[in-house]
């Protein structure tokens, strides 16, 4: 049976009582309705002597207000893609960003950036609601890191604009284009370790955006003849560079 999986953002050691969050409490007693002495996992995305990994743990105590598990060992597991991939997402409507942001993590992607663009909805919100929208994103993926098994954390990073994309360096700068002429088959002779992937909104970029992407050292590519959606480019193609140079296939 598939053990349930949390993380936890604090140190943990083996032999360790711990005093549950309220939000996974709710989630345990009156989702998964576990019991007392029921087993889970726990992460918190340290290295452990460098190595990274999870604990396996026991509910303890078990009530509507408070739950309690006590760690049991560490277990070296690293299941994370051999690239560094960084998502640079033009910001899209909640649910095929929310949607965006959990196949990213699941497919193996290091880092995600939102991006203002000129058609993001986004734009007119002030600081405070801004920062409620990117726990919103970290939450969506925490929970896809938990459910794919992972035992590093993908970031959420501050949403940048469109000119400061450059500033995030990689050996490899990808910008997604359905008018490129370069297309995805060109790459397989190049060796990269790290790759920046730029996707637009719904709409897409303006030229005025391409052009500045470009003039960053992003490389257009098109990935076939047909376009596809915000929330279906930055995946097909994160499956192909997983493919190339990751550990998908």
């Amino acid at each position: 049976m598939r053990l349930s999986r949390f993380f936890i953002d604090e140190a943990l050691s083996p032999g360790q009582s711990l005093i549950l969050p309220p939000h996974l409490v709710n989630y345990i007693v009156n989702v998964l309705r576990l019991k007392k002495g029921a087993d889970i996992i726990l992460f918190n995305g340290q290295a452990i002597d460098k190595q990274s990994g999870e604990f396996t743990a026991t509910l303890t105590e078990i009530s509507k207000r408070s739950s309690a598990a006590l760690i049991e060992k560490f277990i070296v597991k690293n299941i994370e893609s051999p690239i560094n991939s960084h998502l640079f997402q033009g910001i899209s409507r909640s649910e095929r960003m929310d949607y965006t942001i959990q196949k990213a993590v699941e497919l193996g992607i290091t880092a995600i950036t939102p991006v203002f663009t000129q058609r993001s909805n986004l734009r007119k919100l002030n600081d405070k609601q801004l920062q409620k929208k990117r726990l919103h994103w970290q939450g969506i993926a925490t929970s896809a890191c938990e459910q794919s098994g992972r035992t590093t954390l993908v970031k959420i990073m501050p949403p940048v604009q469109v000119k400061q994309i450059g500033e995030f360096k990689a050996d490899l700068n990808l910008l997604l284009s359905p008018t490129a002429q370069s297309n995805i088959s060109d790459l397989q002779s190049i060796q990269a370790n790290s790759i920046n992937i730029f996707i637009g909104p719904e709409g897409g970029l303006s030229s005025e955006e391409i052009n500045c992407a470009v003039n960053q050292d992003f490389q257009e590519i098109k990935l076939g003849k047909r376009v596809l959606r915000t929330e279906t480019a930055g995946l097909a193609i994160l499956s192909i560079l997983q493919f190339l140079w990751g550990d998908l296939g």
